[in-house]
C-alpha cells in the first residue's frame, strides 16, 4: 500500500480525481514538458534517484518507488524512467480501489506513454509501459508493445534488453502462440540462464508444438519429435534450477514419452523403445523423489501399459490409488485394464463408481464420458 507523507502525491492526484481531470493518455505532448539546465550536483542527484526508484519498482517496493520518482520529477520534469516508474505506481494506487479508479488507472498510462515518448530507444521504458498493459488486463496490447520496445532498442545492450524480451515471451507464451513465444523466451534464457520458469515455458512450448507437427510432408513427424526431445531437455534444465518443481519433473517423462510416440510412427522402434525406457525411469525417479504423490505412478502405469506390460502397468495404477484413492486416471485405466478379466467384473464395476462419485463431488467426467461410465455398469 502506499504510504502518505505530509503533502502526499496520494492526496493530490485524489483532489484531482474530484475535480473531473482525466487525462487521456494518446493525448501526452513532450513538448509541454519544461526544459531545465540541471548542475552538475542536480545530475548526480537525478541519476541516484532514478536508480533506485528503477530498482524499487522492479522489487514492487511501490511506495519506495513513488518517493523516489517525484523527487527525481521535481529535478528534471523530462526523466522518462522516473515518468514510467511513476506511471505504474499510479496503476497499483488505482487497483486499490474496487473497481480501480480510473482517473489514476489513466493518470498513470498517460505517464508510460509519456515515458515512451520522451525516450523510445529505452528498454526499461518500454518494459514499464508493457507490464502496465499487461497488468491493466490488455495481454495483447502489452505483448504487442513489448516487441515493438524490442525493435527500437537494438542498440541497446543485451543485458539491458533481456528483461523485455522475457517479457515479451511470457505474454505469447500466455497467450497461447507458442511459436511466437520460443525464440524470444530462447534469446532470453540465453542472456539470464538461471531463470528457471523460462525454461519451463520453453519446454511447455515445444512440448505442445510437438502435438501440433507442422512442416514439409514426410518430415513433420522428426521435426516433431525433435521439439519433443527439446522439450524434455528444458524441463530438465528447469529442474536442475528449482528441484522442488514437481510439474516439471513430470514433464520430462511427458516429453519423452511424446518423443516415443512420435518415433513409433516414423517406425523407428529401437528409438521408441529406449525413449520408453527414458520416460519410465523418469517417472520412478519422481515417484522416489515425491513418494506421498499419485500422479508419477499414474504415468509409470501409462508407459507400462504403452510398452504391453499389463502387469506392471496394473501395479502402477494401484500404487497410484494407494496414494489417492480419488485419482481419476487410475481408477479409470485400472478399470479398462482389468475388464477382460471375468474373474474382476466387481472390482472393475467398484472403480467406475467410485469414479462417479468423485465426478459428482468434485467434476472432472463430460457428459458423454459419464454416460459412457453409466452404461457400461448397466453391463451384465
Amino acid at each position: 500500500m502506499l504510504r502518505s507523507r505530509g503533502a502526499s502525491v496520494l492526496l493530490w492526484l485524489a483532489c484531482a480525481a474530484c475535480a473531473g481531470v482525466s487525462p487521456r493518455p494518446d493525448a501526452v505532448d513532450p513538448e509541454s514538458l519544461p526544459i531545465r539546465t540541471l548542475s552538475a550536483a542536480d545530475q548526480q542527484r537525478l541519476a541516484t534517484l532514478v536508480e533506485q526508484c528503477v530498482r524499487d519498482v522492479v522489487l514492487r517496493r511501490y511506495s519506495e518507488a513513488e518517493r523516489g520518482a517525484v523527487a527525481a520529477l521535481e529535478i528534471d520534469p523530462r526523466s522518462a524512467r522516473a515518468r514510467a516508474v511513476r506511471g505504474i505506481v499510479l496503476l497499483q494506487a488505482a487497483k486499490e480501489s474496487d473497481p480501480p479508479d480510473i482517473f489514476l488507472a489513466n493518470e498513470g498510462e498517460a505517464e508510460t506513454v509519456m515515458a515512451e515518448k520522451l525516450a523510445p530507444a529505452d528498454p526499461f521504458v518500454a518494459w514499464v509501459h508493457a507490464l502496465f498493459l499487461a497488468e491493466s488486463g490488455h495481454l495483447s496490447a502489452a505483448a504487442a508493445v513489448a516487441e515493438a520496445g524490442l525493435d527500437r532498442t537494438k542498440n541497446s545492450s543485451p543485458q539491458e534488453r533481456a528483461p523485455l524480451l522475457g517479457l515479451a515471451g511470457t505474454y505469447r507464451y500466455e497467450l497461447g502462440e507458442e511459436r511466437a513465444a520460443l525464440p524470444l523466451l530462447q534469446a532470453y534464457v540465453g542472456l539470464r540462464p538461471d531463470d528457471a520458469a523460462a525454461s519451463f515455458r520453453i519446454g511447455s512450448c515445444l512440448l505442445r508444438m510437438s502435438l501440433l507437427p507442422t512442416g514439409a510432408p514426410g518430415r513433420q513427424e522428426q521435426v516433431a519429435q525433435a521439439q519433443a526431445e527439446a522439450a524434455a531437455r528444458a524441463f530438465e534444465r528447469c529442474v536442475k534450477l528449482a528441484p522442488g518443481d514437481y510439474d516439471a519433473a513430470l514433464a520430462i517423462g511427458a516429453s519423452t514419452m511424446r518423443a516415443a510416440e512420435l518415433a513409433g510412427e516414423r517406425g523407428e522402434q529401437a528409438e521408441r523403445e529406449q525413449h520408453l525406457q527414458d520416460a519410465a525411469e523418469q517417472f520412478r525417479a519422481v515417484a522416489e523423489r515425491f513418494p506421498d504423490n499419485a500422479e508419477a505412478w499414474f504415468r509409470i502405469g501409462i508407459v507400462e501399459e504403452t510398452r504391453g506390460d499389463r502387469i506392471a502397468a496394473g501395479a502402477a495404477y494401484e500404487e497410484a490409488l494407494e496414494r489417492d484413492a480419488d485419482h481419476f486416471g487410475g481408477l479409470l485405466n485400472l478399470a479398462a485394464l482389468l475388464e477382460a478379466d471375468e474373474d474382476a467384473h466387481k472390482r472393475v464395476e467398484g472403480l467406475l463408481r467410485r469414479a462417479l462419485q468423485v465426478d459428482q463431488r468434485r467434476g472432472g467426467l463430460t457428459a458423454d464420458e459419464r454416460r459412457g461410465l453409466e452404461e457400461r455398469l448397466r453391463r451384465p
